[in-house]
């Protein structure tokens, strides 16, 4: 049906076979500017669906983008939640909101998130990102239809990794065994995810026979042939008594020269940028959209530029004010080198590889956590890695498997996932059998940036430090971060690792000392060209107290921070700070956080996570253990109770009040309470 007038019931527009290839074209290319303009996101998979979403949303589903929460609506849910941007083109070609604004993605407050957001644009049915959970909330809905007499369709959209999941196939099972002849799954068999082709990865076919033994009727289509994807759309709606799956063959790439069947395009944006072989000018002659010439493009970039400004401005007014600026690398003192505290992880992998006792998991985003250093260098080690592909339960008690037997074994994904999907499993298999399997939990914190909430894991100290046996080291750079995992991988027992994805500042060498279970003291000394250079950093085992006015305990990159904040307060302030880096987290080093309440009467925490998963237990430490009558003041910076956003890593630790300015703001209000 074309996209109708609620209310009156009649056709708003219909497009003719012709028109909608022209308009996928279209599509094509805001995607492209879209991408290039956030300097991020999904190439290949938004290309691939294209035309699928083309003949969706401007001609096959019912649906009004002027009233997009009528009931009787159509729905379609899109599991496969990093295609937003075709998503976001979608829905702005067809009228919920001016196509333009696409331009903003993966901006700050745009609301065009790197994973779709239901609560920031119109037309979205489902926040996403996270893969496996879409069909399950699609069986739902359909559900739902038929329990209050409803004739509206679910259509749920997968990648076709996606289906590494077990969770998508316990709800295959369930649409089957509901006969649920309302809801339509399509999967984008472009056979490639992040890690390689699907069939290296984790064997797929026969996918249609699979999905047909699970009760579905299979039909499958040429993905970019507008009039076969139409017939095969309106074949499905005649099928009774049965759950209908379409599998859409689809080039990853489709129509973009440089990125077709390319496994590198998953996740990343014309690499040229605007000009070159691999360049959104290439993408644009490629794709040969009508209408689409350089004054467009200029304009569209104009808007996403002007957008920037803006945000920009309302960043840097979010900021606390000292008497001059102290943010990183500014001046021509105290110098820092950045680098991703990963990149640590990838270091002390490949060097515990060397051991045969020492093996190894993938979960289809190997490079990015630095997982693949295990072999990279070493090929006759890949016969002790094991691709699991998106299966993170499946991954966690094969490990097990591996711990049971004497190795020790690395598994890894992002926090989000690897200690989320499966904390049943971690709590149950890992820790009750207190099993030598050590997980990897990359990209911890907001500093994610623009791939948004869905990918920035901020529960996880919470999580898993309730879990007896577990043991939990949160570094606070890519030297401390080889340090912990080293060490990590020497305990007996379950342990996690939780490292960030953005450039960090690096905070200590590898000189400095470090023992696990043992905290650091930091020290500011006197101003230096070279940041480490300025303090002095020794165990809480082998300090003496100087009787300083504050003590800021910090894990992880806000150790850096912390570092600043004492910086910051002994040149605005004269005030003496005592920093505390609890790398090691659990076990936790009590007298260390006991003698800096003792010693100062005046603690802040920090934690790049919600606020509370690090400080309620220094907190409850405190207060378990206070053996004095000084007057104490606590206080806690971190995430407010809330998700991320999507935004430049910088930016999200401004506004989210996570920098040296805004400890060093709230330290110096609660000793002047003192």
């Amino acid at each position: 049906m074309p996209i109708v007038d609620s209310k009156t019931g009649k056709i708003k527009k219909d497009y003719s076979i012709e028109e909608l290839i022209e308009k996928s074209k279209e599509m094509r290319a805001y995607n492209m500017v879209a991408l290039t303009a956030a300097g991020s996101g999904h190439t290949g998979g938004t290309l691939s669906i294209m035309d699928i979403a083309a003949a969706l949303y401007l001609k096959h589903i019912k649906h009004d983008p002027d009233h997009p929460e009528w009931e009787d609506r159509d729905r379609v849910f899109w599991s496969a939640g990093h295609k937003a941007p075709a998503i976001y083109v979608a829905l702005g070609i067809t009228g919920y909101f001016p196509i333009d604004d696409v331009v903003k993605l993966r901006k700050l407050w745009s609301g065009f998130e790197g994973h779709p957001n239901r609560f920031k644009v119109p037309g979205l049915e489902l926040s996403s990102g996270s893969l496996g959970q879409g069909l399950g909330v699609a069986v739902g809905c359909a559900l739902n239809a038929r329990l209050e007499n409803k004739d509206y369709r679910t259509y749920c959209i997968l990648g076709d990794g996606e289906l590494n999941e077990g969770s998508v196939w316990e709800s295959v099972m369930s649409a089957a065994n509901y006969q649920l002849d309302h809801l339509i799954a399509i999967v984008d068999r472009n056979r490639l995810q992040i890690d390689g082709p699907t069939e290296e990865v984790m064997k797929l076919e026969g996918l249609a026979e699979k999905w047909e033994s699970f009760g579905w009727h299979v039909m499958e289509v040429d993905g970019h042939n507008m009039e076969k994807i139409l017939t095969c759309l309106e074949q499905a709606l005649q099928f009774k008594e049965k759950p209908i799956v379409i599998i859409a063959h689809t080039i990853k790439g489709k129509e973009v020269s440089f990125a077709e069947n390319v496994v590198g395009y998953h996740g990343i944006c014309p690499k040229d940028g605007l000009k070159g072989a691999e360049s959104l000018e290439k993408a644009l002659e490629d794709i040969k959209a009508k209408d689409f010439d350089q004054e467009k493009v200029n304009l569209l970039y104009q808007k996403s530029c002007a957008y920037q400004e803006e945000v920009d401005r309302k960043v840097a007014q979010s900021m606390p004010q000292f008497k001059r600026n102290y943010w990183w690398n500014i001046g021509d003192r105290m110098k820092v080198s950045m680098i991703p505290t990963r990149f640590g992880f990838g270091d002390a992998i490949e060097q515990l590889g060397e051991s045969e006792d020492v093996v190894a998991f993938g979960a289809d985003i190997t490079s990015s956590i630095k997982m693949d250093q295990f072999y990279a260098k070493h090929p006759e080690r890949k016969k002790r890695f094991f691709q699991m592909g998106i299966a993170e339960q499946n991954m966690t008690l094969a490990a097990a498997g591996f711990a049971k037997e004497g190795k020790t074994a690395f598994i890894g994904s992002y926090g989000v996932f690897i200690t989320g999907r499966n904390w049943e499993q971690i709590r149950t298999t890992l820790c009750y059998n207190n099993f030598n399997v050590k997980i990897a939990n990359a990209h911890g914190g907001v500093s994610v940036g623009p791939d948004g909430a869905t990918h920035q894991a901020l529960e996880e100290i919470s999580n898993m430090y309730y879990l007896p046996n577990m043991h939990i080291v949160v570094p606070c750079d890519s030297l401390e971060t080889e340090k912990s995992t080293k060490a990590v991988a020497k305990v007996q027992g379950p342990a996690m690792i939780r490292y960030a994805r953005e450039a960090t500042p690096v905070v200590s060498t590898k000189d400095t000392p470090y023992q696990f279970g043992i905290a650091n003291i930091i020290r500011f000394r006197e101003e230096k060209d070279s940041f480490i250079d300025a303090f002095e950093i020794q165990t809480s085992k082998e300090y003496q107290s100087e009787n300083e006015d504050i003590a800021l305990i910090a894990c992880g990159p806000m150790v850096a921070e912390a570092m600043r904040a004492a910086y910051i307060l002994k040149k605005e302030y004269n005030l003496e700070t005592r920093v505390v880096n609890i790398h090691t987290v659990k076990p936790i080093d009590r007298q260390a956080i006991i003698q800096a309440a003792i010693d100062t009467g005046v603690v802040v925490t920090a934690e790049e996570h919600q606020k509370g998963g690090f400080g309620n237990i220094v907190a409850g430490i405190i207060a378990s253990e206070k053996t004095y009558n000084t007057p104490f003041l606590f206080e806690m910076i971190g995430m407010n109770d809330e998700f991320g956003l999507s935004g430049a890593p910088w930016e999200l630790l401004k506004v989210f009040g996570l920098t040296a300015e805004h400890i060093a703001q709230k330290a110096k209000r609660l000793f002047e309470r003192k």
